[in-house]
């Protein structure tokens, strides 16, 4: 014959229990919202321009530059690559509205990190050949960037081109 096995007792379900459940549960929530939410504050402030209001009070005047870049007919077509030792090379050919290549021209380029503007890096283009200007860039991380390349007659821009580019 076998002898019977008493019964085991059942976990109560306690106050105290209860409140340790919750309390474990809730924090562990607000825990994950405070780091992420130091994260986001830390890492992008989130604002494209510092005075939105004085960004849509020059909106008018870009559309008018916008117009006159259009009417130039300038076609600028940018090469980012990464070169062997690390660095980024940037070319850039320009020509005018039939084709002919745009010599004698000041260009810079700005590098600029979508997420990070702390990150981003200005080039002065120098011309390599006719039309063809070249920068080389150092210490860029591998990402998506935005390449901003303005041409200057004297202190004035009077052709911007942005795109974006992956570097590898």
């Amino acid at each position: 014959m076998t002898t019977p096995t008493p019964p085991t007792e059942k976990p109560v379900l306690t106050g105290r229990r209860m409140f340790f459940i919750f309390a474990a549960f809730f924090g562990t929530i607000a825990s994950a919202d405070a780091f992420l939410v130091t994260s986001a504050v830390r890492t992008w402030s989130g604002t494209e321009a510092t005075s939105p209001y004085k960004a849509g009070q020059l909106y008018n005047g870009r559309l008018a530059e916008a117009r006159a870049q259009d009417a130039r007919g300038w076609t600028l077509a940018p090469t980012v690559s990464r070169e062997p030792d690390g660095h980024v090379r940037v070319e850039v050919t320009l020509r005018d509205k039939s084709g002919a290549p745009l010599a004698g021209e000041t260009l810079t380029a700005t590098l600029e990190r979508p997420t990070d503007k702390r990150a981003d890096r200005s080039l002065d283009l120098t011309e390599a050949a006719p039309g063809l200007y070249a920068a080389v860039g150092h210490d860029l991380a591998p990402g998506q960037w935005d390449l901003v390349v303005d041409v200057l007659q004297g202190a004035e821009r009077s052709f911007r081109r942005k795109s974006r580019v992956v570097l590898r």
